[in-house]
């Protein structure tokens, strides 16, 4: 069972809306199965609803909430590439989250919308240095590096992308060298070498 502060009814619009019948039924058989990326998925899609939706604080309190309640289903996920994926789309939403406060005038809610994006910006970058796919570590610490540009935190996001590039080119460079290793001990470049 799916235990949260809030239900279904809680909501104004509860009922009124199919596709949230149909929303929390996913949401309840994802937690039954205990299939983390599914549960982060679907509540990626509602909070997605309730900012699109977002015209009060309730709106932007459920999206928060079911927010936070994501990053608890990612946090069980381990280092699954589509896991690292999926947070990444947490720190966007949490970032657009911080701009629907902002539109709304709450500063202070703003604000630790955007400390919560800066703790998911670090979090996933540290998270994608132990992954073995090297595309999938530069990428995701680049998408970090944009959302910490649109926050306006623009020297932690040179320093993220920096560091991204970096390890692009020791990789490549490794690559190199091996390949180069690898021709200039080969029989035929010798054999190629004394003609």
């Amino acid at each position: 069972m799916f235990s949260r502060e809030y239900t279904n009814t809680d909501r104004p619009d509860a009922g009124n809306d199919s596709r949230s019948e149909g929303w929390s039924r996913r949401l309840e058989r994802a937690c039954q199965e205990r299939n983390h990326r599914e549960m982060a998925r679907l509540l990626l899609d509602g909070a997605d609803t309730a900012m699109a939706e977002a015209d009060d604080d309730e709106s932007l309190e459920w999206a928060q909430w079911l927010l936070t309640r994501t990053q608890c289903s990612l946090d069980a996920c381990g280092t699954h590439p589509e896991c690292l994926t999926l947070l990444c789309e947490l720190m966007e939403r949490q970032c657009w989250l911080s701009q629907c406060w902002e539109r709304l005038g709450h500063p202070g809610q703003c604000h630790t919308a955007r400390e919560r994006v800066r703790d998911l910006a670090f979090d996933v970058s540290s998270r994608a240095a132990r992954t073995e796919d090297l595309g999938l570590r530069v990428s995701v610490v680049l998408r970090a590096a944009e959302v910490l540009d649109t926050l306006g935190d623009l020297s932690d996001a040179h320093a993220l992308r920096a560091r991204a590039f970096y390890k692009l080119g020791a990789a490549s460079l490794r690559e190199t060298s091996s390949r180069l290793t690898e021709a200039a001990s080969s029989p035929c470049c010798a054999a190629r070498s004394y003609q």
